[in-house]
């Protein structure tokens, strides 16, 4: 009497196993900016990045007022362009300990950079509205 072998079982992936192939290992992989391809207009993408995005009112109205200021192709802010802090609680209407708070979590979420030669208090700091690489692969997936 012979024995049939069993056929050979497949590992069945589990949800971790998924992810993990999916993501970049380090969280700090998901915030990188993007870089825009050829053509690519920054504003567009990052008004539907922000619409798409699960950020709260004052956080989104914080991005959208930055973005104001910035090129429309690139979005570059100019030194004499930047609208600092007093600049953004006069255009968006919030206290100034709301808007540090909203800039705070655009800048741990990856939509705003700021340059490491300006000061660290956010009354001169030189801010950058960015698009996070994990956002734009989206968008451009979409």
């Amino acid at each position: 009497m012979t024995t049939a072998e069993a056929p050979a079982r497949r590992a069945v992936p589990t949800p971790r196993d998924v992810a993990e192939k999916a993501l970049p290992r380090r969280a700090a992989d998901l915030l990188t900016p993007g870089s825009l391809l050829r053509g690519e207009r920054f504003r567009p993408l990052y008004e539907q990045g922000l619409r798409g995005s699960a950020m709260t009112p004052h956080t989104r109205l914080v991005a959208w007022t930055l973005l104001s200021y910035a090129s429309a192709r690139t979005g570059d802010l100019p030194a004499d362009r930047q609208p600092f802090l007093a600049g953004l609680v006069a255009a968006t209407g919030l206290n100034p300990g709301q808007v540090v708070v909203q800039l705070r979590v655009l800048e741990q979420r990856g939509w705003v950079q700021r340059d490491p030669a300006s000061p660290h208090a956010y009354e001169q700091a030189v801010l950058r509205p960015v698009i996070p690489g994990y956002v734009l692969a989206q968008l451009r997936a979409s």
